[in-house]
């Protein structure tokens, strides 16, 4: 790909380009939506297994493709996960999946939740002995989570409550319980609800993209008529925020974007 990938941009010796606010949502719901069109668009789904920046390529317009099925695993309909080895990149891994070898969809929303996290704040996800997610999570405690915001972030975004936003959307990806964590489906709706375009929100991938999203090698039924951006136009109110497991925070800020996204769907 003519960028080459996320972690050259975000982490490179050499960096080609530095990424705006709007590249970096753009990227973010791009991947998203390649996610979900893997978990939720696929017969049998799909699940990638091993989610990070140097396995999202970037085109000559910095549209994002997914790459790297080596490891990717198909998933019975008739089941919810499937027992494997652990495999994938130290600090993109799910713990619970480390901790237990059930791999769920959700294992991919852990992994994603961590690239969020490298887009937020330029660094990588494990750093000698630092720890990006551990990282954030003491700054969260301390209510200075912003005090990690890349500088070429806060140069070019007209609106750090965004910036925010995906800092929590970031951290519900990243649960320990994998019951807590949202789908992809819910996380493309909530990154394009903050798109600053609003034709950005209602635009579904397009066939282009489908077919560059869709591995070669593993069988893809087509996608059905009634695709994930359909399915949640009229959402009101996502159904994690019924979770008994997730705190009130949680699901409070689920209910917000819930309504973020009905007014930009409408």
């Amino acid at each position: 790909m003519e960028n080459g990938s996320l972690w050259d941009l975000l982490h490179g010796a050499s960096k080609k380009k530095k990424l705006d606010w709007d590249m970096r949502l753009k990227i973010a719901l791009g991947s998203a939506q390649g996610l979900a069109y893997l978990h939720h668009d696929c017969s049998p789904r799909i699940i990638h297994r091993d989610v990070k920046s140097s396995n999202i390529l970037l085109d000559g317009d910095f549209e994002p493709h997914l790459t790297d099925f080596g490891i990717a695993k198909v998933l019975c309909p008739s089941k919810s996960h499937t027992s494997t080895y652990i495999m994938g990149t130290i600090g993109y891994i799910d713990p619970e999946y480390a901790r237990t070898s059930r791999l769920t969809e959700k294992s991919d929303v852990y992994s994603y939740g961590i690239v969020l996290l490298e887009l937020l704040t330029g660094r990588k996800a494990v750093d000698n002995e630092s720890n990006l997610h551990h990282l954030i999570l003491s700054k969260t405690a301390n209510n200075a989570v912003m005090e990690t915001v890349d500088p070429d972030i806060t140069a070019t975004c007209k609106d750090l409550g965004a910036v925010k936003k995906v800092f929590q959307l970031a951290l519900l990806c990243t649960k320990r319980q994998p019951s807590d964590r949202p789908t992809m489906h819910e996380v493309a709706r909530v990154l394009g609800s903050l798109m600053p375009s609003p034709a950005a929100v209602t635009t579904a991938v397009s066939a282009k993209q489908e077919a560059t999203l869709t591995p070669t090698s593993l069988p893809c039924a087509k996608a059905p008529s009634s695709c994930y951006i359909d399915e949640y136009a009229n959402l009101k109110t996502p159904h994690l925020v019924n979770c008994p497991s997730m705190s009130t925070s949680d699901a409070q800020l689920f209910l917000k974007f819930g309504e973020v996204i009905s007014q930009n769907s409408e």
